[in-house]
């Protein structure tokens, strides 16, 4: 039973398929290496590419290298059959194994870096381990060799260096190409368009016009640098460059690296094709590096850049989201504000309806009356959450013209019951010569009655006499200036600078939505509204005689 479990935990742990894409892969790389050619970055038979090795053990699990080692021993017998020497061979290429195998734990458990290259920082010290690992594999291919393989120290030095550009190289070519493209879905590969029939590109969904443009670009650039005799191919290889930085700067870290490596194939096939030198080829290497570390870093960036704004979209959209949730419990509150009085109001008033309905014939004249006020108030509030609907949806003010001592009587018409429960005293000091004014004249009632009953509750704690005093004057400019005044205890030294804040009040039952509704209505008509006194506490508010501007 625990063999059978040890063996099934094995199955779930491993996957065949990621051994099989292994062994293509590995078969491929070594062939198109072609270690007969002059190429000194050749792959030796089983030997796994370590740029693919290290990238699958990041892929997939530091467990897979026995079996990555494995799979590459089997699948090169057929093709390459039992070397004379292959003891030797098969511990050379343990030790690189083993090499891989700890660098892949290095950067897995103790950097704990992103497989997929995330970051700058993943993509840094991916680097760093690709460094070491071009040593640990030029090492093990120039010292594994018979010491007639070189002449003197120099040679071996020589050598080990040549072999270090090459093997840095494949792995900074192979390993972040499977490391970035190991994410996408290739089973659909089937239907992937080719051909775009309707603009005669090729193309389709998946390859778009510019990425065709940018492989012409790159096999333009390419004959460029070598296909003119009397050139110096290094220093056209910088043409390399653009291409390079345009399919960077487009598509990021998932364009550079295949741009890379189709780059890098090319050149080989080049080289290859000319019979080059091996020292030409290890100087267009060095060249090739240099193009590689710019062109990554450059991709990274590039993503790291579209990924940052990608989080500032999202955000941004919650904040959005956030500030419209906000704005619309802003305005529940403020027509529940604004609808508290008069359907206080309206209850009261159906309270004495009712009673005065046990003797109809006694107070019947009293009785129409207050179901003449119960209908006043309905209509008050109905005006009132339909203005400030239209007002926050951003409609327009629905002016007319009216007089500042209509407005006023009418509002100290709705606090006048709760004034006298209280003993509040009114006095007005209005300008006779006061012309009328063109404004919404709900919402201004709304201004002046959440000032009045402001003062009203300020003075619910106050010794008596308590007084309101309501003024009017004509200012200059064409604005008219209301103030209501009460000789309260004042306000708190701290409260004075948060009067205006939604949500900031001393009130206990208080929502703290009263003044800064007010300024903004205040302030939709062209006027200010403002603390004039703290100490007795003095509100002014201004509207010009000529109505709001248009």
């Amino acid at each position: 039973m625990k063999l059978e479990a040890a063996l099934t935990a094995v199955r779930r742990a491993v996957s065949w398929r990621v051994l099989l894409a292994f062994g293509i892969a590995s078969l491929l790389l070594d062939a198109l290496s072609n270690p007969q050619t002059v190429l000194p970055l050749a792959l030796a038979p089983w030997t796994p590419p370590p740029g693919l090795t290290l990238a699958f053990l990041l892929l997939y699990g530091l467990h897979y290298a026995p079996l990555l080692f494995c799979v590459t021993f089997l699948a090169g017998l057929p093709i390459y059959g039992l070397p004379q020497d292959w003891l030797p061979a098969l511990w050379a290429a343990g030790l690189l194994m083993l090499g891989l195998w700890g660098l892949a734990a290095l950067l897995l458990k103790v950097w704990r870096i992103d497989p997929h290259l995330g970051s700058q920082r993943d993509l840094t010290l991916l680097m760093l381990i690709a460094v070491a690992a071009a040593w640990l594999d030029a090492s093990v291919h120039v010292f594994s060799r018979s010491p007639e393989a070189a002449p003197d120290a120099w040679a071996w030095m020589a050598d080990l260096v040549n072999f270090w550009v090459g093997a840095l190289i494949r792995i900074l070519i192979i390993t972040p190409l499977v490391l970035v493209h190991a994410g996408v879905n290739w089973r659909g590969w089937r239907n992937w368009p080719i051909w775009d029939w309707s603009s005669g590109w090729l193309g389709g969904e998946h390859v778009s016009r510019e990425m065709v443009l940018q492989a012409v670009a790159i096999a333009i650039t390419l004959w460029i640098i070598f296909g003119f005799r009397y050139t110096d191919e290094f220093k056209f290889f910088y043409l390399l460059f653009l291409p390079m930085i345009w399919i960077a700067m487009r598509h990021g870290i998932q364009g550079a690296v295949i741009a890379l490596a189709a780059s890098h194939v090319g050149i080989n096939i080049i080289l290859d094709w000319r019979g080059s030198h091996a020292i030409t080829v290890v100087e267009f290497q060095m060249l090739m590096l240099g193009l590689a570390v710019t062109m990554l870093f450059l991709g990274m960036t590039v993503s790291a850049r579209r990924a940052t704004e990608e989080r500032l979209h999202q955000r941004e959209a919650e904040l959005n989201q956030a500030m419209r949730l906000a704005a619309a419990g802003e305005m529940a509150q403020a027509i529940a504000h604004e609808l508290n009085q008069p359907l206080s109001a309206v209850a009261n008033y159906a309270r004495a309806s009712r009673s005065m309905l046990a003797d109809p014939a006694r107070h019947g004249a009293l009785l129409a009356d207050t179901l003449e006020k119960i209908d006043r108030e309905a209509n008050r509030a109905g005006q009132v959450m339909r203005r400030l609907r239209e007002f926050f949806r951003g409609g327009g003010l629905r002016s007319e013209t009216f007089t500042l001592a209509g407005l006023i009587d009418e509002s100290l018409s709705y606090v006048k019951r709760r004034a006298e429960r209280q003993n509040v005293v009114f006095k007005l000091m209005l300008d006779d010569t006061l012309p009328s004014v063109n404004a919404d004249r709900v919402q201004m009632g709304t201004v002046l009655h959440n000032l009045l009953a402001n003062a009203i509750d300020a003075l619910a704690a106050s010794p008596e006499p308590r007084e309101i005093d309501i003024s009017a004057r004509r200012m200059a400019d064409d604005l008219i200036q209301v103030c209501v005044s009460d000789n309260g205890v004042g306000i708190s030294p701290e409260m004075e600078g948060r009067l205006f804040e939604s949500f900031a009040t001393s009130k206990p039952e208080g929502m703290g939505l009263g003044l800064a509704i007010s300024r903004t209505l205040v302030q939709a008509h062209g006027g200010e509204l403002w603390l004039a006194d703290g100490e007795p506490t003095r509100f002014c508010f201004t509207l010009p005689i000529s109505g709001p501007n248009p």
